[in-house]
């Protein structure tokens, strides 16, 4: 029989382990808290941290704004094969071309001046425009968006994406369980590993933001169970490894709770690019992009 739940319920995490949605007002709260506190902790990345910080800090207003209006519940059906929430059926939500004009209007005033010209250029561009933008972004390609822009692009698309996920029914009918390298809601990569503080792994999805279960020793990226390997950094970030795998060459940060009740999957992640560094030195490639950090095309 299919599993039934809507996020909103409060016994969603206790009666269905294998997906846990994100709740946009306590996710954006805690990530901006944590982002602050990681800008403290970190001089190096205080700019840039502080920067991510005030983007979070404006989605949780827009989401804040949204939540007086009413919006139609929709029915997800998690099959294990194609993700209800399909790219092609978000880019058509007018909904993430609200929330992008409005947060770059936001935005702007405070934003130093090489980044108030880049606001500028993605206000210029049409709805057209925008849809191909965002069309590339979810391919990995910032050629239309700029590496400086698509942060502000997937801004919108996320918040939109998880709204829309936070206010559905999800009808879970996966035989084979929702356990994969990709999210089941939106078939994105993860942006991190999350260990929960019961030792259950989950995967973060780096635009809905919800968590699938993934077996652990088991590579994020092509599931091969051998050579996986774990490299921490303990003196700077007790909480947080790299997962390497030696088949497919690819490596995911992964997040302990039981260390660190505070951890987030975003903040984190980037706060921590010295962990980048010493995989990269070794010549392991990142499985995903963290929304905050596009590289150039």
């Amino acid at each position: 029989m299919p599993t039934v739940f809507s996020s909103s319920s409060p016994d969603t995490a206790a009666s269905i382990a294998s997906i846990f949605l994100a709740d946009p007002v306590t996710l954006y709260e805690a990530r901006a808290k944590r982002l602050r506190a990681l800008a403290e902790a970190e001089p190096s990345l205080r700019g840039y941290l502080s920067f991510a910080a005030l983007v979070v800090e404006v989605q949780h207003l827009l989401n804040c704004h949204d939540n007086s209006a009413p919006m139609p519940t929709t029915t997800l059906h998690v099959d294990g094969v194609t993700p209800p929430l399909s790219m092609a059926r978000l880019l058509q939500d007018k909904l993430w071309q609200e929330h992008l004009t409005t947060l770059l209007a936001a935005l702007l005033p405070h934003m130093p001046a090489p980044v108030q010209t880049v606001l500028e250029r993605l206000r210029k561009m049409d709805s057209v425009q925008r849809i191909a933008a965002a069309h590339a972004l979810f391919n990995n390609d910032t050629s239309l968006t700029g590496s400086d822009g698509a942060p502000f692009f997937w801004a919108a698309l996320s918040l939109t994406a998880m709204q829309r996920v936070a206010r559905s029914k999800i009808v879970v009918d996966d035989k084979n369980g929702v356990a994969r390298h990709l999210c089941p809601l939106c078939g994105n990569a993860p942006v991190a590993g999350v260990v929960h503080s019961d030792g259950l792994r989950y995967l973060h999805c780096r635009l809905c933001e919800s968590e699938w279960r993934a077996a652990r020793a088991l590579c994020s990226n092509c599931e091969s169970s051998r050579n996986i390997y774990e490299w921490p950094l303990e003196k700077q970030f007790p909480a947080i490894r790299a997962e390497s795998c030696g088949d497919c060459r690819s490596y995911l940060k992964i997040l302990h709770q039981k260390d660190d009740s505070n951890v987030d999957a975003v903040a984190d992640d980037l706060a921590s690019l010295s962990l980048d560094a010493l995989l990269e030195n070794k010549k392991f490639r990142r499985s995903s992009i963290n929304p905050f950090l596009f590289p150039s095309a």
